[in-house]
């Protein structure tokens, strides 16, 4: 019986949840508006506040597009502030195209951040909802109207321009930068695509190859080029006002040889400079001006850039510009950090070798080495050393012969510099130095025991001994071009040196006053 009385139950429940889902599905579907019948196109015609836009609109043909059953969704700005647009702009075909979509969009489907809406130019719309406000392009709409046939209408504010992307936003607010993103252009084989036809004489196999061009800033950063739905980024990059003026302050540190922001070179600006701002200002995803406030004065925004790496933000934006795939924004004082120009470049001596087996290395093939007798060089492992490790070549006690090696140095800027050499004051001779094909100096190891390990720097300083490691310095003034410098340690003899030979831990090249 009470089994019995648990089946009744059940069959009651279960049917009054069914005619309570039958009375909500009825109500839901035989309850809809009037207007879903209705061509969106007679409704805007009849709604007199749009009409300079439907005129517009019939001259380009794009009332055609409302003779089908395909639904749109149309971006319009009112008659005066039309009226007001036109007087200093032109309205063209594409433009107008930017005020069309053809998506269905319900304002309660936006999110409250925003999303991005094709339109039928193939450009990219924002659309943000606050509350219940409803933006495009961050452009109020004053009116949404309801579901029509096929489509429905917002009323805007303001007239809404396609948006440029970052790469069209800079390559006129700076095109230094689109410029750069444009070196990097690089062809790549579709190995997919690509299929082998023989070989050749060494029994490689020779492909017929399919090429693409990819964009290594675009790889490594954020595709500025290129409009997604999904993908938004945001760039801080100095206009090219305040960009040429923080070069001229560079120009003006360096004095005689440079005037203004043009005898800066562009290769340091690409290989220095920009990889700087690139690494403190590519971010992914649209990032709002209150992200990048500071915590306290004593801290600095910490911010995720798009690389992955925790950049403290040490500077203002300003200027936010929103952009088809995201947000642009300038600093409001640049400055390029003098570290960047004014400190000292350090080569460490290791980079000149490869491994040959272990323990075991040679030169690499781009030094240039000359001698009378067969010796290897030697990388030996030491903790006080600047990267841990020392080059060190050992000549036969008391040896009188040749031995000079040659080799390019790091890339710097045109002006004068101290170049400091750290090695080992037991190990050496007599050695004329070369910078560039001139003689810097002409340097005798046994300095180190005369002035008992304390040596006098070109400038007046002294070094002081690490252990039995210290430096000597020289200056270097034919530097005239950004290109890597060409360095020579050309043996002349044993000199009174205990041991013969070359140990160089690093050569620095410290920026001198003329």
């Amino acid at each position: 019986m009470k089994k019995r009385y648990y089946i009744f139950l059940f069959l009651g429940i279960a049917s009054l949840i069914f005619f309570g889902c039958e009375k909500e599905w009825d109500e839901h579907y035989d309850n809809y508006p009037e207007t879903v019948n209705k061509n969106v196109w007679d409704e805007l015609k009849n709604d007199q506040r749009v009409s300079a836009f439907l005129k517009l609109l019939e001259q380009s043909q794009y009332d055609t597009l409302f003779n089908s059953d395909i639904a749109y969704t149309l971006f319009i700005p009112g008659n005066d502030v039309l009226e007001s647009y036109l007087n200093q702009n032109d309205l063209t075909d594409y433009y107008l195209g930017y005020h069309i979509s053809s998506h269905y969009i319900q304002s309660g489907n936006i999110p409250q951040n925003d999303r991005l809406v094709q339109t039928i130019n193939d450009k990219y719309i924002h659309l943000q909802r606050q509350g219940g406000s409803v933006y495009a392009d961050e452009v109020a709409a004053e009116f949404e109207s309801p579901l029509y046939m096929n489509g429905k209408y917002f009323i805007l504010e303001e007239v809404i321009e396609p948006l440029p992307s970052l790469y069209q936003y800079f390559k006129v607010s700076n095109p230094v930068l689109s410029e750069y993103i444009d070196t990097q252009d690089s062809i790549v084989i579709d190995t997919e695509l690509s299929r082998p036809i023989g070989f050749d004489e060494e029994g490689r196999t020779v492909y017929d190859t399919v090429s693409n061009i990819v964009n290594k800033f675009e790889l490594e950063y954020f595709p500025v080029k290129q409009e997604d739905r999904k993908v938004t980024g945001t760039v801080v990059f100095p206009k090219v006002e305040d960009y040429n003026n923080a070069l001229n302050e560079v120009a003006d540190a360096f004095g005689s040889s440079f005037v203004d922001y043009r005898d800066i070179p562009l290769d340091w600006q690409y290989e220095k400079l920009m990889p700087l701002l690139f690494r403190q200002g590519v971010f992914l995803n649209k990032i709002e001006p209150e992200e990048f406030v500071w915590k306290s004065e004593k801290d600095t925004a910490k911010v995720l850039n798009i690389l992955g790496d925790s950049v403290a933000i040490n500077y203002t934006p300003t200027d936010k510009t929103l952009c088809s795939n995201g947000y642009a924004y300038n600093y409001s004082n640049f400055t390029i950090p003098d570290s960047l120009y004014l400190g000292a470049t350090r080569f460490e001596a290791e980079t000149l070798l490869e491994e040959t087996g272990i323990n075991r290395h040679a030169w690499n093939e781009d030094v240039k080495v000359e001698s009378d007798i067969a010796v290897l060089p030697q990388q030996i492992f030491i903790n006080a050393a600047s990267n841990d490790s020392i080059i060190r070549v050992d000549f036969p006690t008391g040896y009188e012969g040749k031995y000079s090696v040659q080799f390019k140095g790091p890339k710097l800027l045109p002006r004068r510099y101290v170049m400091a050499v750290e090695t080992h004051m037991d190990i050496g001779g007599i050695y004329d130095i070369y910078v560039n094909d001139e003689l810097a100096t002409t340097f005798d190891y046994y300095e180190f025991k005369k002035f008992r390990g304390l040596i006098y720097s070109v400038t007046g300083d002294r070094y002081f001994p690490r252990g039995r490691y210290n430096k000597f310095d020289m200056y270097v003034e034919n530097v005239t071009s950004y290109e890597k410098v060409d360095i020579r340690f050309e043996y002349k003899g044993p000199g009174s040196a205990s041991s013969n030979g070359l140990v160089i831990d690093y050569i620095e090249f410290i920026p001198a006053s003329n």
